[in-house]
């Protein structure tokens, strides 16, 4: 196997992760859905012929984590001083392993299916780089087949310009780049809502764990707030 998976998340702690879902979500509520989306990206991801790593922070959180995922999981804190320098270093840490090709993902798109993962790989066959953006202007998987420090000097991530930052010093490299399926994620409580309107129109169902959890807990929370808005 010459193929990297890299799931690249928080752990879902109470109050410490899904936070801009807070207050419409509680912490607990918050560390719930990522539980879900956790476990219904890393099932998908055992569906692709990659070897799948899961980096992680915070640190000593390990065991939390296997829990969610699995335990027989492949789990490394992440480290770096900023969001793009933690990406590099876990994408490095996989080539120094000897894989060729490597993707990243992250864990707030649950509806993700594993055909574009799939597909991500087939890209890497002649592009140097793969990318997907999301629709608030960021990017939700990054891939390639060796390391490029400077696509990751981004001025500030979490804004709306990093997927055109970050395509910028791919062109600015002369990288060959496919750009992939676009999906939202779900950072808000708009995203949320809208995930939970595409699953009641039936227009996802890939992610079970998710949607149980929606149908289940939090439908209530939801349909209220529907009707306030």
């Amino acid at each position: 196997m010459n193929r990297a998976l890299i799931l690249f998340t928080r752990v879902p702690i109470p109050g410490k992760t899904k936070t801009r879902l807070m207050p419409f979500l509680n912490g607990e509520e918050c560390a719930q859905l990522h539980t879900c989306f956790l476990k219904d990206i890393y099932e998908k991801a055992k569906q692709v012929e990659a070897d799948l790593f899961v980096f992680y922070t915070p640190k000593d959180e390990k065991e939390l984590l296997k829990s969610v995922v699995d335990s027989e999981a492949v789990c490394l804190p992440q480290y770096g001083d900023d969001l793009g320098e933690r990406m590099k270093n876990a994408i490095g840490i996989a080539f120094r392993m000897g894989y060729e090709r490597v993707i990243l993902i992250g864990t707030d798109i649950p509806q993700i299916h594993p055909e574009t993962l799939r597909n991500a790989f087939d890209n890497l066959e002649d592009k140097d780089i793969v990318i997907h953006p999301t629709f608030d202007g960021g990017y939700y998987l990054i891939g390639m087949k060796q390391e490029y420090d400077s696509i990751w000097k981004i001025e500030r991530y979490g804004t709306n310009t990093v997927i055109y930052d970050t395509l910028q010093h791919m062109r600015n490299e002369r990288l060959s780049t496919a750009v992939g399926q676009m999906y939202y994620d779900v950072d808000d409580k708009d995203d949320l809502l809208h995930l939970y309107h595409d699953i009641e129109k039936g227009a996802i169902c890939n992610c079970p764990v998710t949607i149980d959890y929606l149908e289940l807990v939090l439908k209530e929370k939801l349909e209220r707030e529907d009707e306030n808005i």
